[in-house]
Protein backbone atom coordinates (compact mmCIF):
# COMPACT_ATOMS: atom_id res chain seq x y z
CA UNK A 1 0.00 0.00 0.00
CA UNK A 2 1.44 3.47 -0.80
CA UNK A 3 2.37 5.88 1.88
CA UNK A 4 0.26 8.87 1.78
CA UNK A 5 2.16 10.50 4.68
CA UNK A 6 2.96 14.32 4.33
CA UNK A 7 6.54 13.16 4.64
CA UNK A 8 6.16 11.06 1.56
CA UNK A 9 3.99 12.67 -0.48
CA UNK A 10 4.55 14.66 -4.02
CA UNK A 11 6.08 18.26 -3.71
CA UNK A 12 3.18 20.32 -4.44
CA UNK A 13 4.13 23.55 -6.91
CA UNK A 14 3.64 26.01 -3.86
CA UNK A 15 5.92 24.15 -1.56
CA UNK A 16 8.71 25.96 -2.47
CA UNK A 17 8.15 30.01 -1.84
CA UNK A 18 10.23 32.06 -4.00
CA UNK A 19 10.60 29.60 -6.95
CA UNK A 20 7.22 31.13 -8.68
CA UNK A 21 5.77 27.61 -9.34
CA UNK A 22 8.50 24.69 -8.27
CA UNK A 23 7.91 21.88 -11.26
CA UNK A 24 9.42 18.34 -11.83
CA UNK A 25 12.32 17.87 -13.93
CA UNK A 26 11.54 16.33 -16.53
CA UNK A 27 11.77 19.19 -18.97
CA UNK A 28 15.01 20.24 -16.87
CA UNK A 29 16.82 17.16 -17.97
CA UNK A 30 15.52 17.23 -21.26
CA UNK A 31 16.50 20.60 -22.28
CA UNK A 32 20.24 19.86 -20.66
CA UNK A 33 20.11 16.41 -22.63
CA UNK A 34 19.83 18.48 -25.83
CA UNK A 35 22.44 20.83 -24.78
CA UNK A 36 24.90 18.58 -24.02
CA UNK A 37 24.42 16.08 -26.93
CA UNK A 38 25.46 19.19 -29.22
CA UNK A 39 28.30 20.06 -27.41
CA UNK A 40 29.31 16.60 -28.00
CA UNK A 41 28.44 17.27 -31.43
CA UNK A 42 30.29 20.46 -32.35
CA UNK A 43 33.95 18.65 -32.05
CA UNK A 44 33.71 16.68 -34.55
CA UNK A 45 32.06 18.99 -36.67
CA UNK A 46 35.23 21.16 -36.74
CA UNK A 47 37.72 18.30 -37.68
CA UNK A 48 37.96 19.91 -41.52
CA UNK A 49 37.52 16.87 -44.67
CA UNK A 50 40.85 16.70 -46.35
CA UNK A 51 41.06 17.99 -49.54
CA UNK A 52 41.96 14.26 -51.12
CA UNK A 53 44.27 15.91 -53.58
CA UNK A 54 47.70 13.75 -53.05
CA UNK A 55 48.31 11.43 -49.92
CA UNK A 56 44.57 10.91 -48.51
CA UNK A 57 46.08 8.74 -45.54
CA UNK A 58 49.06 11.30 -44.76
CA UNK A 59 46.50 13.89 -44.81
CA UNK A 60 44.38 12.05 -42.33
CA UNK A 61 47.27 11.16 -39.91
CA UNK A 62 48.11 14.85 -40.26
CA UNK A 63 44.85 15.72 -38.66
CA UNK A 64 45.99 14.09 -35.16
CA UNK A 65 45.60 17.16 -33.24
CA UNK A 66 41.69 17.69 -34.32
CA UNK A 67 41.63 14.36 -33.26
CA UNK A 68 42.86 15.15 -29.69
CA UNK A 69 41.21 18.05 -29.85
CA UNK A 70 37.81 15.87 -29.93
CA UNK A 71 39.31 13.29 -27.44
CA UNK A 72 40.03 16.30 -24.92
CA UNK A 73 36.42 17.91 -25.26
CA UNK A 74 34.23 14.57 -25.79
CA UNK A 75 35.57 12.62 -22.85
CA UNK A 76 34.89 15.47 -20.14
CA UNK A 77 31.59 16.55 -21.89
CA UNK A 78 30.49 12.81 -22.15
CA UNK A 79 31.45 12.28 -18.38
CA UNK A 80 29.26 15.81 -17.12
CA UNK A 81 26.27 14.09 -18.99
CA UNK A 82 26.64 10.68 -17.70
CA UNK A 83 26.32 12.40 -14.11
CA UNK A 84 23.61 14.65 -14.76
CA UNK A 85 21.71 11.50 -16.69
CA UNK A 86 22.30 10.20 -12.81
CA UNK A 87 21.45 13.14 -10.80
CA UNK A 88 17.86 12.88 -12.06
CA UNK A 89 16.94 10.27 -9.69
CA UNK A 90 18.42 12.87 -6.76
CA UNK A 91 16.40 15.90 -8.04
CA UNK A 92 12.89 15.81 -7.14
CA UNK A 93 11.62 18.63 -8.26
CA UNK A 94 12.95 22.25 -10.22
CA UNK A 95 12.54 25.97 -9.30
CA UNK A 96 13.70 29.28 -10.64
CA UNK A 97 17.02 29.49 -8.87
CA UNK A 98 17.75 25.66 -10.05
CA UNK A 99 16.76 26.54 -13.23
CA UNK A 100 19.66 29.44 -13.93
CA UNK A 101 22.39 27.47 -11.45
CA UNK A 102 21.47 24.44 -14.20
CA UNK A 103 22.13 26.95 -17.38
CA UNK A 104 25.31 28.21 -15.66
CA UNK A 105 26.66 24.69 -15.48
CA UNK A 106 25.39 23.96 -19.24
CA UNK A 107 27.00 27.00 -20.27
CA UNK A 108 30.39 25.99 -18.68
CA UNK A 109 30.47 22.43 -20.51
CA UNK A 110 29.41 23.87 -23.59
CA UNK A 111 32.57 26.33 -23.83
CA UNK A 112 34.84 23.31 -23.21
CA UNK A 113 35.67 22.27 -26.69
CA UNK A 114 36.61 25.53 -27.40
CA UNK A 115 39.70 25.76 -25.06
CA UNK A 116 40.36 21.80 -25.85
CA UNK A 117 40.71 22.64 -29.56
CA UNK A 118 42.95 25.68 -28.98
CA UNK A 119 45.37 23.55 -26.56
CA UNK A 120 44.82 20.25 -29.02
CA UNK A 121 46.19 22.46 -32.04
CA UNK A 122 48.97 24.26 -30.31
CA UNK A 123 49.97 21.16 -28.48
CA UNK A 124 53.22 21.45 -30.60
CA UNK A 125 54.08 25.01 -30.50
CA UNK A 126 56.45 25.83 -27.26
CA UNK A 127 55.15 29.34 -27.20
CA UNK A 128 51.15 28.71 -27.31
CA UNK A 129 50.86 25.57 -25.82
CA UNK A 130 51.51 27.24 -22.03
CA UNK A 131 48.83 29.67 -22.41
CA UNK A 132 46.21 27.19 -23.87
CA UNK A 133 47.02 24.78 -21.33
CA UNK A 134 46.24 26.94 -18.76
CA UNK A 135 42.57 28.33 -21.02
CA UNK A 136 41.77 24.48 -21.04
CA UNK A 137 42.36 23.90 -17.51
CA UNK A 138 40.53 26.88 -16.38
CA UNK A 139 37.52 25.57 -17.93
CA UNK A 140 37.33 22.14 -16.24
CA UNK A 141 37.79 24.18 -12.86
CA UNK A 142 35.09 26.30 -14.19
CA UNK A 143 32.76 23.70 -15.01
CA UNK A 144 33.29 21.52 -12.26
CA UNK A 145 32.46 24.87 -9.84
CA UNK A 146 28.97 25.18 -11.41
CA UNK A 147 28.38 21.17 -11.24
CA UNK A 148 29.19 22.39 -6.93
CA UNK A 149 26.75 25.21 -7.43
CA UNK A 150 23.79 23.50 -9.23
CA UNK A 151 24.56 20.87 -6.04
CA UNK A 152 24.44 23.56 -3.59
CA UNK A 153 21.35 24.90 -5.04
CA UNK A 154 19.44 22.46 -5.27
CA UNK A 155 19.82 20.79 -2.28
CA UNK A 156 19.74 24.24 -0.30
CA UNK A 157 16.05 25.40 -2.29
CA UNK A 158 14.86 21.85 -1.46
CA UNK A 159 14.85 19.93 -4.64
CA UNK A 160 17.16 16.93 -3.04
CA UNK A 161 14.59 14.00 -2.94
CA UNK A 162 13.68 13.89 0.49
CA UNK A 163 13.22 10.12 0.45
CA UNK A 164 16.93 10.18 0.29
CA UNK A 165 18.84 8.69 3.01
CA UNK A 166 20.53 12.13 4.98
CA UNK A 167 23.68 10.46 5.01
CA UNK A 168 23.89 9.83 1.73
CA UNK A 169 22.99 13.62 0.47
CA UNK A 170 25.66 14.10 2.84
CA UNK A 171 27.98 11.98 1.25
CA UNK A 172 27.45 13.36 -2.07
CA UNK A 173 27.86 17.18 -1.15
CA UNK A 174 31.62 15.83 0.49
CA UNK A 175 32.20 14.49 -2.87
CA UNK A 176 31.17 17.16 -4.91
CA UNK A 177 33.34 19.82 -2.01
CA UNK A 178 36.40 17.91 -2.16
CA UNK A 179 36.49 17.74 -6.26
CA UNK A 180 35.71 21.21 -6.47
CA UNK A 181 37.92 21.94 -3.95
CA UNK A 182 40.60 20.20 -6.11
CA UNK A 183 39.68 21.49 -9.02
CA UNK A 184 40.06 25.27 -8.04
CA UNK A 185 43.52 24.48 -6.85
CA UNK A 186 44.20 22.92 -10.67
CA UNK A 187 43.39 25.96 -12.20
CA UNK A 188 45.64 27.69 -9.52
CA UNK A 189 48.48 25.44 -10.35
CA UNK A 190 48.09 25.88 -13.88
CA UNK A 191 49.45 29.54 -13.38
CA UNK A 192 52.53 28.10 -11.72
CA UNK A 193 52.68 24.77 -14.24
CA UNK A 194 49.93 24.19 -16.66
CA UNK A 195 51.51 21.01 -16.74
CA UNK A 196 50.91 20.04 -13.22
CA UNK A 197 47.76 21.88 -13.15
CA UNK A 198 45.98 20.27 -15.96
CA UNK A 199 47.33 17.01 -14.89
CA UNK A 200 45.47 17.25 -11.73
CA UNK A 201 42.15 18.83 -13.11
CA UNK A 202 42.29 16.02 -15.42
CA UNK A 203 42.77 13.30 -12.84
CA UNK A 204 39.70 14.67 -11.01
CA UNK A 205 37.95 14.25 -14.35
CA UNK A 206 38.67 11.19 -14.86
CA UNK A 207 37.72 9.78 -11.68
CA UNK A 208 34.26 10.58 -12.54
CA UNK A 209 34.54 8.26 -14.76
CA UNK A 210 33.88 5.55 -11.84
CA UNK A 211 30.09 5.21 -11.11
CA UNK A 212 28.50 7.15 -8.51
CA UNK A 213 27.51 6.03 -5.66
CA UNK A 214 23.85 3.98 -5.83
CA UNK A 215 21.52 6.47 -4.16
CA UNK A 216 20.10 4.86 -0.59
CA UNK A 217 16.47 6.07 0.51
CA UNK A 218 14.99 5.94 3.93
CA UNK A 219 12.45 3.26 2.64
CA UNK A 220 11.57 1.38 -0.95
CA UNK A 221 13.51 2.99 -3.52
CA UNK A 222 11.10 4.55 -6.01
CA UNK A 223 9.64 3.08 -9.29
CA UNK A 224 12.33 3.64 -12.21
CA UNK A 225 10.11 5.89 -14.09
CA UNK A 226 8.81 4.18 -17.31
CA UNK A 227 9.60 1.02 -15.65
CA UNK A 228 6.27 0.74 -13.81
Amino acid sequence: MADHSPSHRAPHRDDFPGEGAARGTARLEAFADAVLAIAFTLPIVEIEMPDGNGDMARQLLDLWPSYLGYLLASLPIGIYWAHHHFSGAIYRTSGHWFNLATVLFLAAVGFIAFPARAFAEHVSDPAARGPTGVAFTLILSVAAVTWWIKWQTGRRRGHVDDRLEPHYVSRLSRRYNVSTLVMLAAGGLAFVSWQAGLALAGAVTLFYLLPPPTPVYLEEAPIVEGEE
